[in-house]
């Protein structure tokens, strides 16, 4: 009786495998992602480069606001490149109604800072401050909004000194050993749909941050990366990492930001919060299986 039980048991399971083996998952995101093969790696290796489009960009802008009391401003570029990276991984577009959709508080936490990040399913084809999560983002809840979260965030983000000293650490471009290892990282990771928050320094005190989205090479060996750059969010931006001197140019990022005269000195470039892409990953992990559990069962 004991082995056939066992028995039994054995040929459930290889019926279940055999089953999750010929499901699949599509959306906005992936393109047949195997259900026997829910992983961080593989989802990125089945993610659309469509879903990174500058259509998705968050439509605001980057702007000033005051910290301590008025005692200097902030901007909100790196709050607002780490949020276009979540809505980039989280975000459905044109997800089907019967999918649930987060809670504002949820996304509200996230932006904030919290671990657990939700899926944010979205009826629309993008990001719309009058219609769907952006818009009731915008209206929030309580005293809470995306504004409010975007700040607090930024903030917080900012005065990690420990993270932060190396930013201030000399002026403007850095050394060619380093230019060429950031433009190395930056590859390797967008060649597995990984997108890199990079701090641009064109001195001590004029800093940007902008989020890699892709990169082309060059026939004379520059490499271009084209960027999300919440000061002008409407379309990509370009970096450019030139072979020639191995230093990075950004006179379209910089514009504004230095004087005129400063706009096509190279530029010192950071790739920073690596590890945020974690919680990321694990959402990603948790929600595909999910979905998987769920067409296994029907």
């Amino acid at each position: 009786m004991q082995r056939i039980l066992t028995l039994f048991i054995l040929l459930a399971a290889l019926t279940s495998q055999s089953a999750l083996a010929s499901k699949s998952i599509s959306d906005s995101l992936v393109t047949d992602l195997p259900c026997n093969k829910i992983t961080a790696s593989e989802i990125y290796k089945r993610m659309s480069p469509r879903q990174f489009s500058s259509d998705f960009h968050l439509p605001t802008t980057n702007w000033e606001y005051n910290v301590k009391s008025g005692l200097y401003q902030l901007g909100v570029c790196w709050s607002l490149s780490r949020a276009q990276r979540l809505f980039f991984y989280l975000g459905r577009w044109n997800a089907p109604s019967e999918y649930a959709r987060p809670h504002t508080l949820q996304v509200l936490n996230m932006l904030r800072g919290s671990s657990v990040y939700p899926i944010m399913q979205n009826q629309e084809s993008y990001p719309r401050q009058d219609f769907g999560i952006l818009a009731a983002l915008m209206r929030g809840v309580g005293d809470r909004d995306f504004k409010t979260e975007i700040e607090k965030y930024e903030t917080d983000r900012f005065h990690k000194l420990a993270k932060n000293l190396k930013l201030i650490i000399g002026s403007g471009s850095r050394s060619k050993k380093n230019n060429q290892q950031s433009k190395g990282l930056l590859i390797q990771n967008l060649q597995l749909n990984k997108m890199s928050l990079i701090v641009i320094r064109a001195s001590r005190v004029a800093q940007h941050v902008v989020l890699v989205k892709r990169y082309q090479r060059e026939q004379n060996g520059d490499v271009k990366f084209w960027v999300y750059d919440s000061n002008r969010p409407g379309h990509d931006a370009l970096l450019t990492y030139r072979q020639a001197d191995s230093r990075y140019y950004a006179p379209g990022i910089v514009y504004g930001i230095v004087p005129e005269k400063d706009l096509h000195d190279p530029v010192g470039v950071y790739i920073v919060d690596e590890k945020e892409r974690d919680p990321v990953e694990a959402t990603l992990v948790r929600h595909y299986s999910s979905l998987c559990s769920s067409l296994s069962r029907k």
